[in-house]
């Protein structure tokens, strides 16, 4: 298909080797019959085909116009350049006269005297122009030359290409014709729908296969239409300059020259269109016929699964039973006989070859594959079980890859099995999890591979479209023969299903009774979900498993903060997230392929000016996870700053953890609103409504809110300070938003709101330095050597380890008492919270050196003296109570 998009261009040539004459292909000869015969060029004909269309001499004066100027211009001169053009009227237009303008680089032998007369005449600048002018003309010239040497070698193509054209058309309108008559005959069945819509689909990329090369022969003539006509907009630009007589007629005869050439194409272009009409009215009826069809086989899928049949219980439909398995017999049959004839034979074959080749290399990858597994993991649990899952599922994915390109019966029957070998592999992969991850004990069975058998025997029952009496007959006695097989085993297992594997004979047995009842496509496919069903639970349960399993030594073998966070939040969610999905995808495609299940999964339900999706409830819920599995992941990460950086303050660790969290959370909230429809107009409203309760209702919880971003950003207290609100002692745990959480050294915990801690008095005994001077006031007795007493104090804190050396401790005689002399110890603490401790030691260290030295420590005393004559006060004060 390719050639044809060179239709245009076929024609074109064709254009214009009418138009030319028979001397413009043949550039490279014109120089030498110049050379040779510059006196007889003029009277030789024109090409046959050129006599028709082709200017005369007078209208195309091209050729003289470039003699006349090649003379000051150093260019040979030929002897008909003197000739003027009035002269030859009747004469047929010369080969030299045909090209817009002689080339400028050709030598004849009057060059040398054209090159002395030039100099001799001293006319270089009237040359200048002229000389620009035949450049000009013979680079158009060169150009249309290599176009219609392009155009000549195309012209053998042309009919052949129509030919294959029409060809491919008319057997592309055969097959749509042939797929409305399957549609017609398939009587609603909704399998035989869906594997023609699949055939709608490769018709559709057929037929824009064959329209593209046609497509961009169009634009390609486009892009040669807008180039011819700037080429006429400047000559014509230029011919507005009034440029001398011999170059206007060359301009003149080269813009009609343009005009014949343009009319052509256009033509062309019109024959193009006219040829892809029909094909464009067949992908308009394609378009139409899958539209429709679309809608059609939702409907198709209610009538087969949820319409009853009575034929079970129905005297006629037995009487004619076997004249409808003869016209079954026959309809598949003719199918199978239009796979060995025509196109379908070679598609057929196309894709058995492009299967066998797949399945070859999937086999010989599997093996690797495993082989490098078990090297790089040398305690993989059996190898064998999960190579068999690769060539399970690799299986059921090429033959559903191929089976796209495959005749009708054969794309129906490639589907049915990859399905059947898809749900294999998924059977042993559920079990190959339970098995490792430890639920299940090896050998004992798996309670999935009946439920797979009946699986597969029911596809296969529906896919091939026997009588309704004889399906419903056999798939009674089917689930019959389950039941009795199975029954037991599935009673007693112990394994991680036991619970639907008890709750499985009962429900066989019920859709026995449905599908006797006249729902037997519907009890299919309630029996494939319920596998399906079980499946996704044994494998959720397996990897659950693991991933406890996986968390419980990881932390043990050094794994990374964030790969543990991401595995913690977002394993059992998206395993279960996945799973979900997964079993929602299979029923949608079996009751509409894989629209239905985009369909399900933006199903919309309006409340009020809220929009709600399965698919953006999906996003929201898997949001929440990974917005949790980040913010521990981040806060992992502060929580290791210390370590990587160790001169961090523990303050900048809070409000990093601080704000991440409410930022995180806020982006998620924002994200949720905006998927489940609330637009800004909304909010804003809603944030209008915010102000007006913060006036009256929440200026508490706002002040406290914003008290809080102060303290976090402010830092004026932070977790870990030691502070002092009035009379009350405590060390700061962690500041919220809304209050700050102080814990008090009477181990009471106390929730203080930040309004309070930023409008009232706060002492802070630890910001930005923990360390606080303590003193201790104590006095000697009148005698005592005061140095010594100085020294016994600076040694009773020099030794101890809280004490700082700088500033150094510092004694001070502050007084002379009254019955003491009076000295204060004065010194620094490396820390507030253990100041009173320190203290204390250094009090005992005084203690026991002044012990050791008979320094005392005297206590207040009073000497009262009775002076004589005065009355006893005792018996004053007896004599007074008696009166």
């Amino acid at each position: 298909m390719r050639s044809f998009r060179l239709l245009a261009l076929c024609c074109l040539s064709l254009t214009l080797l009418a138009v030319l004459p028979a001397a413009l292909p043949a550039q490279d000869a014109a120089p030498a019959a110049a050379k040779a015969e510059p006196a007889k060029t003029p009277d030789k004909p024109a090409a046959p085909e050129a006599k028709a269309d082709a200017p005369k001499a007078p209208d195309a004066p091209a050729a003289e116009a470039g003699k006349e100027t090649a003379k000051p211009a150093d260019k040979p001169v030929d002897k008909a350049a003197d000739k003027p053009a009035e002269k030859t009227p009747d004469k047929p237009a010369p080969k030299e006269a045909d090209k817009p303008a002689a080339k400028p680089a050709e030598k004849q032998p009057a060059a040398k005297a054209s090159d002395k007369a030039g100099e001799k005449n001293g006319e270089k600048a009237e040359a200048d122009a002229p000389k620009d002018w035949q450049v000009l003309l013979s680079i158009h010239q060169e150009s249309v030359v290599q176009q219609a040497a392009r155009f000549k070698s195309m012209e053998e193509l042309l009919p052949k290409n129509v030919r294959k054209f029409r060809s491919e058309l008319s057997a592309l309108e055969g097959k749509l014709d042939e797929l409305g008559l399957i549609i017609s005959l398939s009587g609603g069945n909704p399998w035989e729908l869906r594997a023609v819509l699949g055939d709608f689909a490769r018709l559709r990329r057929a037929v824009e296969t064959l329209i593209a090369p046609s497509q961009e022969s169009r634009d390609e003539l486009d892009k040669i239409a807008a180039r011819l006509d700037s080429l006429k907009e400047e000559f014509a630009k230029r011919l507005e300059d009034d440029p001398e007589q011999p170059i206007a007629d060359a301009i003149g005869y080269y813009l009609r020259y343009v005009k014949s050439v343009r009319a052509s194409l256009t033509g062309v272009r019109s024959t193009l269109e006219k040829e892809l009409g029909p094909a464009r009215e067949l992908l308009a009826a394609l378009d139409k016929a899958e539209e429709a069809l679309r809608l059609k086989i939702p409907k198709a899928w209610k009538t087969y699964y949820f319409t009853a049949s009575n034929e079970l219980f129905s005297h006629k439909a037995w009487n004619d039973l076997e004249t409808r398995f003869q016209h079954w017999a026959k309809s598949n049959a003719s199918m199978l006989r239009s796979m060995t004839r025509g196109s379908d034979a070679v598609r057929a074959q196309a894709v058995g070859i492009r299967a066998a080749l797949a399945l070859a290399v999937l086999a010989v990858v599997s093996v690797i594959a495993i082989a490098r597994l078990r090297r790089r993991i040398p305690g993989l649990y059996a190898p064998g079980k999960l190579r068999l899952v690769c060539l399970l599922a690799g299986s059921g994915l090429i033959l559903h890859w191929a089976a796209a390109g495959a005749p009708l019966l054969l794309q129906e029957i490639g589907n049915i099995l990859a399905e059947i070998l898809l749900a294999a592999g998924l059977a042993v992969f559920s079990r190959y999890l339970a098995e490792a991850s430890g639920a299940a004990t090896p050998g004992a069975g798996n309670p999935l591979r009946g439920l797979w058998a009946m699986f597969s025997l029911g596809l296969l029952l529906q896919i091939a479209d026997i009588p309704e009496p004889a399906l419903t007959t056999l798939w009674m006695a089917l689930l019959l023969v389950f039941l009795l097989a199975t029954g037991r085993f599935l009673r007693r297992y112990a394994g991680p299903l036991r619970l639907f594997c008890r709750a499985t004979p009962p429900l066989t047995m019920g859709l026995a009774v449905m599908a006797a009842l006249g729902w037997q496509h519907l009890s299919v496919l309630v029996l494939a979900g319920w596998f399906l069903l079980l499946a996704a639970v044994q494998i959720g349960a397996g990897l659950s498993r693991i991933v406890t399993a996986w968390q419980a030594r990881a932390s043990q073998e050094g794994a990374s903060a964030l790969t543990r966070a991401m595995v913690s939040g977002l394993g059992f969610p998206l395993i279960f997230l996945s799973l979900f999905l997964l079993v929602l995808y299979w029923f949608s495609t079996e009751l509409g392929g894989q629209e239905l299940f985009m369909e399900a999964v933006g199903f919309t339900v309006t409340i009020g000016t809220v929009s709600v999706t399965l698919g953006r409830l999906a996003l929201i819920l898997t949001g929440f996870f990974v917005t949790r599995s980040t913010l521990f992941a981040v806060r992992s990460f502060i929580q290791d700053l210390p370590r990587l950086r160790p001169g961090i303050d523990p303050g900048v660790r809070d409000v990093l953890e601080t704000t991440s969290l409410y930022v995180l959370w806020g982006l998620y909230i924002l994200i949720s609103l905006f998927l489940l429809g609330f637009s800004f107009t909304s909010l804003a409203v809603v944030a209008g409504g915010l102000s007006v309760g913060i006036g009256f209702g929440l200026q508490n919880i706002v002040n406290n809110f914003v008290a809080g971003l102060i303290l976090l950003f402010g830092r004026s207290i932070q977790a870990g300070d030691t502070i002092q609100i009035d009379a009350i002692w405590g060390q700061v745990r962690k500041v919220n938003i809304r209050n700050t959480v102080v814990q008090t050294f009477d181990n009471a915990t106390l929730f203080v709101p930040n309004s309070d801690l930023i409008s009232g008095k706060l002492v802070n005994w630890t910001h930005r330095d923990p360390t606080v001077r303590r003193e201790i006031t104590i006095g000697v007795a009148y005698g005592s050597n005061t140095e010594q007493v100085r020294q016994i104090l600076l040694d009773a804190v020099a030794g101890h380890e809280h004490v700082l050396k700088t500033p150094a401790p510092s004694v001070q005689f502050t007084n002379f008492g009254e019955s003491s002399l009076d000295f204060k110890l004065l010194f620094w603490v490396d820390n507030v919270g253990v100041a009173v401790g320190t203290t204390s030691d250094i009090r005992f260290a005084i203690d026991r050196r002044f012990r050791e030295v008979g320094i005392d420590i005297p206590f207040p005393q009073r000497e009262v003296r009775i002076v004589a004559g005065a009355s006893d006060p005792v018996q004053a004060a007896a004599g007074a109570a008696a009166d």
